[in-house]
């Protein structure tokens, strides 16, 4: 078993060195977006996270900064879902972990709900996708939001952006 903080050791380091390694088992990730992520001979073949799996999956735990992981070689994947090759995965989580940084910055604390400031109002003009999320503004912490939304964890972030940085929603500052 292997063990360490992702504050020392950032997840892409560990999947890099997991994947030169050419090892079997699962990575878990200890944290409030963290899953598991199975391995078969240095390649990533499942993922899960945020009641998502594959790359949706892997895309959140991009986001993960600090927490803890720990690796048991003895676990198999029951099932593949991702297909993408070794160099290929790394190389996308690089791009998705700086594409997270923004949003984190935006979207603050996971845990509690977001809510409408005193610039909503039911006029607002919303597509039906934003209507779908905007639903769930105010009934729950935001980690349950994104679990919940129908749209990928990033894209649902991407939606409720404009909404924050126009002051129309609280994020929440604590984190």
């Amino acid at each position: 078993m292997l063990r360490g903080s992702l504050s020392e050791f950032p997840l892409l380091n560990v999947l890099q060195m997991l994947s030169t390694s050419a090892v079997n088992g699962k990575l878990s990730v200890s944290h409030s977006r963290g899953g598991e992520i199975w391995m078969q001979g240095g390649e990533v073949v499942h993922a899960l996270a945020l009641s998502r799996e594959g790359e949706d999956a892997l895309d959140v735990l991009a986001s993960v900064r600090g927490g803890e992981f720990s690796f048991d070689p003895s676990p198999r994947a029951d099932t593949r879902t991702i297909q993408t090759r070794r160099n290929a995965l790394l190389r996308q989580l690089s791009v998705n972990s700086d594409a997270w940084q923004e949003l984190l910055a935006i979207f603050p604390n996971w845990e509690a709900p977001l809510i409408f400031t005193p610039r909503w109002t039911e006029q607002q003009p919303v597509t039906r996708a934003q209507f779908r999320v905007l639903d769930k503004v105010g009934k729950m912490p935001l980690l349950d939001l994104v679990s919940q939304s129908e749209l990928a964890p990033r894209a649902t972030l991407e939606l409720l952006r404009p909404f924050v940085q126009a002051g129309i929603i609280d994020a929440g500052a604590a984190g």
